[in-house]
């Protein structure tokens, strides 16, 4: 995983990058967007994401000026609405090419981070790279820079919406089951942690909504209460709960819709006005 910065500036960055690593920067912006402020996401502490932490408009606007390149070559993109979703005044800023700046990283226009991502590029593809960066060794570690806050993101304190991405069971009323082992390639330990919330910190009438439409709009609802079994050996069985849905909420309801790009199946967000919390 990495943003690749053979310059400071952002656009020449991408106008020099191969074709296959062009298209490869969207998805691995949005990757470190992700890890960097959707909480229990992973990455947290690989170095691609430590260097943006505290700057995550100034990522936004790297992974569309990527974008961009990659669509003046003639390609589709799917993924510039979702980047934009992280910081949306710095997104339309450069859309439209008016408005402040985002803040940059510090270690923008050190010489020793774009020196080794020139070189890296030459390790990588030297037959394409290697007479865009005459004179650079071939042989430089990557230059890490640590960010000067670490930053994590938290799970949301005060009034909280739950957020379910997943089937609703309608075989016996509206239900949401949470199997209490997780499906084959996920993290056990992530997995646990939405059981653990889905049983023990849930309480009866909490609002919830489900994802229609890809994150477009949710079914908004109340949570009933917890029955859950256990398995044979003792292991935590599947937790059911009902829901009574009525409303609807659109991704726009959201100050910061970005964080309904969480995989999780369930985990909660800050409720928005319009859910009533």
């Amino acid at each position: 995983m990495q943003t690749f910065l053979p310059y400071p500036d952002f656009a020449a960055s991408a106008a020099v990058l191969d074709q296959a690593r062009l298209g490869k920067q969207r998805v691995e912006t949005l990757q470190i967007l992700r890890a960097l402020v959707l909480p229990d996401y992973g990455w947290r502490n690989h170095p691609a994401t430590r260097m943006w932490m505290g700057y995550v408009p100034a990522l936004t606007v790297y992974g569309l000026a990527m974008v961009r390149e990659w669509v003046s070559r003639g390609h589709a993109d799917s993924t510039a609405p979702l980047i934009s979703e992280f910081a949306p005044d710095s997104a339309a800023a450069f859309q439209t090419g008016s408005g402040p700046e985002p803040a940059l990283p510090p270690w923008l226009g050190n010489p020793d981070v774009h020196l080794s991502h020139q070189s890296n590029l030459i390790q990588k593809s030297p037959e394409f790279y290697r007479e865009r960066f005459p004179g650079i060794p071939a042989d430089l570690p990557y230059s890490w820079p640590e960010p000067e806050l670490e930053l994590i993101p938290v799970e949301p304190v005060g009034e909280r919406l739950w957020v379910w991405h997943g089937p609703v069971d309608t075989a016996d009323g509206d239900t949401l089951v949470l199997p209490g082992h997780p499906p084959a390639g996920r993290a056990v330990p992530k997995w646990s942690r939405q059981y653990a919330a889905f049983t023990e910190l849930v309480r009866e009438g909490d609002a919830a909504a489900v994802v229609l439409d890809g994150g477009a709009r949710l079914r908004l609802g109340s949570l009933g209460p917890l029955t859950s079994g256990k398995d044979d050996d003792g292991a935590p069985g599947t937790a059911r709960r009902p829901i009574s849905l009525a409303g609807w909420l659109r991704r726009s309801d959201f100050d910061y819709p970005a964080l309904l790009q969480d995989p999780r199946r369930f985990y909660a967000v800050e409720a928005p006005a319009a859910s009533g919390g």
